[in-house]
């Protein structure tokens, strides 16, 4: 398949010049001049061509509001056939050095700290309440509920991050990325502090709220901050950072709820933790403020795609959460939330289409075929990684009768080499400006990798697990980082929040479908072994359903040996299908890649919502 070439970017200005000028704008040609990240004057002059719209020079200079009368709306560019998607102007900065590289040493490594922090508290609050859920439905006496813990903070985050980029373009990254974190540790104090389920599932929709800003933003900002050719190389460290607290998620629950301090500790963690944070966010990242008084800001905000979008996101989640658990997946209720959520998305892509000057979701992200290609794989690529997350320590808690933390640590052989060689990845595209090629590599070592979990078995020794899993892990983290790249070389800078938040909440969104479709396999194939059982040992009916939610029962004194057997290997037959329904998300990552047309990766720095007239001293 061939390149896709990409338009040069407008002139470039010389980097050299010592002087500082003053941006002049007239009637028939725009003068700029450009202020390097340090604060020391740089100077170049651009002229540009008559038929920029105004909107585009409106981007040049900083300002998504028009300079020259009036602006052009989001939605009018939306209906511009005349734009191609591969072929567009992207306004450039003075120099060829990033915001990132500008900074001085000390700063960049705060920068890198809070974000990375921000990072890790909230893909750590996904996992960390695994292995405390059951004191928890002690304490409270609501076994039937305590899913919710889970189930409520998933809606939320997956719910609002999409919303994030956008809201981040009309407020400003930092206060944005502020204004989650607030929330994501007063939904921790809640959570902590909690008295009931009813407060502590309360607690997690705040949470969950948060949360979503702060690993979407974080990406955002690293977007604003980079040169897409250098990008691979800093992402590849959160994606260490995501794999490091998936896997220290369940481990650090088991140890907080087996602490002095009890279960709270599982929330209260990220208090020390989120302020940190905030703090660093505050004092050494500096990114411009977006111009306009608060009410000009909520003027532009796109509140009923806001609400339809987010409602959607609602019913699809709950029927998925409902379908095979505690409804049957054709009952009316789970078949009403699943038609009035496709219904609701139709009159969402409408209502950004015809209504809003500033849509939520501009429907000219979709213009270039990279964009829907990107998305599909990340929906792919969330059910492939979610599944082993969870599924692999059901396996060792059965197989081994190991403890949540010790089967939380058997997720190291799968997780290590994503963020291994994530970071190889990155440091392979700034040195050959390839990620198609990566992709293709990683998707067939993943989806071999997930074809070898069927060799897990009733006598997987550790030794055996460790290389098992490592495969996965190794194809994981050699696809991850190129399929951002494919999706932010085919968006404008204008849209790099909105396509970066929709990227990360397409992930989580393709986790919980594929979660709901493997639950769904797994339930009904241990439900049917263990009716089986059953029949055979029927005086140990109750124990034999209650190993259902607590496999350690069957290691209790007593159980008999043939009946113990029997158990482990419904498991080992029920898990085989489910990493068997897995294969085919892996490949269609892979498949999908085929697909992607190569964009050259830019090489300078492009304006974005977020960072247009940076003239802070990062040093």
């Amino acid at each position: 398949m061939a390149d896709t070439p990409r338009a040069e970017p407008i002139v470039p200005v010389d980097a050299d010049t010592k002087d500082t000028t003053a941006v002049n704008t007239t009637s028939n040609s725009s003068t700029k001049s450009g202020v390097d990240i340090d604060g020391k004057a740089t100077q170049g002059i651009v002229t540009a061509t008559d038929d920029l719209t105004k909107q585009e020079r409106a981007i040049e200079t900083g300002s998504e509001i028009e300079k020259h009368g009036s602006a052009a709306s989001d939605r009018d560019d939306d209906n511009d056939s005349d734009n191609d998607s591969t072929k567009r102007d992207e306004t450039k900065f003075n120099t060829e050095k990033s915001i990132l590289g500008s900074m001085s040493l000390q700063r960049m490594i705060l920068t890198m700290t809070a974000l990375g922090l921000a990072v890790f508290i909230s893909s750590l609050d996904q996992t960390i309440v695994s292995g405390s859920l059951p004191t928890i439905a002690k304490q409270f006496d609501a076994l039937g509920s305590v899913s919710w813990i889970t189930t409520s903070f998933l809606l939320a985050s997956t719910a609002m991050q999409p919303l994030y980029g956008r809201l981040s373009d009309i407020f400003g990254r930092i206060e944005t990325l502020v204004a989650g974190l607030v929330v994501f540790l007063a939904g921790s104090a809640v959570c902590g502090a909690s008295t009931s389920m009813g407060m502590l599932i309360g607690g997690r929709v705040v949470q969950g709220l948060g949360a979503s800003s702060l690993m979407a933003l974080s990406m955002v900002i690293i977007s604003d901050i980079s040169i897409e050719r250098e990008r691979g190389k800093i992402t590849s460290v959160f994606a260490a950072i995501w794999a490091a607290s998936s896997v220290l998620g369940p481990v650090f629950g088991g140890v907080f709820t087996q602490s002095k301090g009890g279960w709270p500790w599982v929330f209260y963690f990220s208090l020390p933790v989120g302020g940190a944070a905030g703090l660093f966010i505050i004092l050494f990242l500096r990114l411009p403020r977006p111009r306009g008084s608060l009410v000009e800001k909520l003027k532009r905000v796109d509140f009923i795609g806001m609400v339809v979008l987010v409602g959607g996101i609602v019913m699809l989640l709950l029927a998925l959460s409902f379908g095979g658990d505690t409804h049957p997946w054709d009952s009316p209720m789970v078949i009403c939330l699943l038609v009035f959520s496709v219904i609701t998305v139709a009159i969402f892509v409408i209502i950004e289409w015809k209504i809003p000057s500033e849509p939520i979701m501009p429907l000219r992200l979709f213009k270039n075929g990279n964009v829907g290609i990107s998305l599909m794989q990340q929906l792919f690529i969330g059910a492939t990684m979610f599944s082993p997350i969870f599924y692999v320590p059901i396996f060792f808690s059965v197989v081994m009768n190991s403890s949540p933390i010790s089967a939380g640590l058997h997720l190291l052989p799968l997780m290590l080499p994503v963020p291994v060689f994530s970071i190889m990845t990155g440091f392979t595209v700034y040195k050959t400006g390839r990620y198609r090629e990566l992709q293709w590599i990683g998707g067939t070592i993943m989806t071999a990798g997930i074809g070898l979990f069927r060799l897990l078995d009733e006598n997987t020794t550790t030794g055996k697990s460790i290389g098992v899993l490592i495969p996965a892990g190794l194809g994981m983290g050699l696809t991850l980082q190129p399929m951002q790249l494919t999706l932010q070389t085919a968006i404008e800078g204008r849209d790099m929040a909105t396509g970066t938040t929709l990227f990360v909440a397409i992930r989580s969104l393709g986790g919980s479908i594929g979660l709901a479709i493997l639950q769904t396999v797994y339930t009904n194939t241990l439900s049917s072994s263990l009716a089986n059982i059953i029949s055979q040992f029927p005086e140990y009916a109750e124990l034999i359903l209650a190993s259902a939610n607590n496999q350690s029962l069957i290691y209790e004194a007593g159980v008999p040996a043939a009946l113990k057997s029997a158990i482990i290997l419904a498991y080992v037959k029920s898990l085989h299908y489910v990493f068997y329904g897995t294969i085919p998300f892996a490949a269609m990552v892979l498949i999908l890649s085929l697909f992607i047309k190569h964009i050259p990766l830019r090489t300078v720095m492009i304006k974005t919502q977020g960072n247009s007239n940076v003239e802070n001293n990062m040093d």
